[in-house]
């Protein structure tokens, strides 16, 4: 097996950990009392669709690569160069693998940065977000992002 489809296999491999870990819950044999104050919503109004137009593949087309996208879950690979940086963009529900670390200067919408190091073989699950990323580090920070663009109640 060439190198190349070695990673090929370990990023499919990744993915399905990733999207698996998304997709778990806690089940509970105790019934679910009804909220008293909950309002009947009708179930097509619960689920806002992501907008791919705020997606990093769009804003930052230079720094992603869509690996795969099928049944509302995109993978993708997003490499930074050191000083490298993507405008404000957005995520549904996502993972994110570390292939190679680096330190990150991330920028809320709010304006609010945070730097977070990266090290290689991190696994992070995030909830929606918008934002914006700037490598501050020495290194190359090479990562596997996996999107869930899924129903939230």
């Amino acid at each position: 097996m060439n190198s190349k489809t070695c990673f090929r296999l370990n990023l499919i491999a990744i993915a399905f950990i990733l999207f698996i870990s998304c997709n778990s819950e806690v089940k509970s044999d105790a019934p679910k009392e009804p909220e008293a104050t909950a309002a009947v919503v009708p179930a097509a109004s619960k689920y806002i669709p992501f907008d791919e137009s705020k997606g990093v593949t769009k804003i930052s087309p230079k720094l992603y690569t869509q690996l795969a996208d099928t049944l509302n879950i995109r993978v993708l690979q997003g490499v930074y160069k050191p000083g490298d940086s993507s405008i404000l963009h957005a995520h549904p529900d996502f993972a994110l693998y570390v292939l190679e670390g680096s330190t990150a200067e991330l920028t809320g919408e709010d304006g609010e940065k945070q730097n977070i190091e990266f090290k290689t073989g991190m696994a992070v699950v995030l909830p929606a977000t918008t934002h914006s990323a700037k490598n501050i580090g020495k290194s190359t920070l090479r990562l596997v992002v996996v999107e869930v663009n899924r129903p939230r109640e």
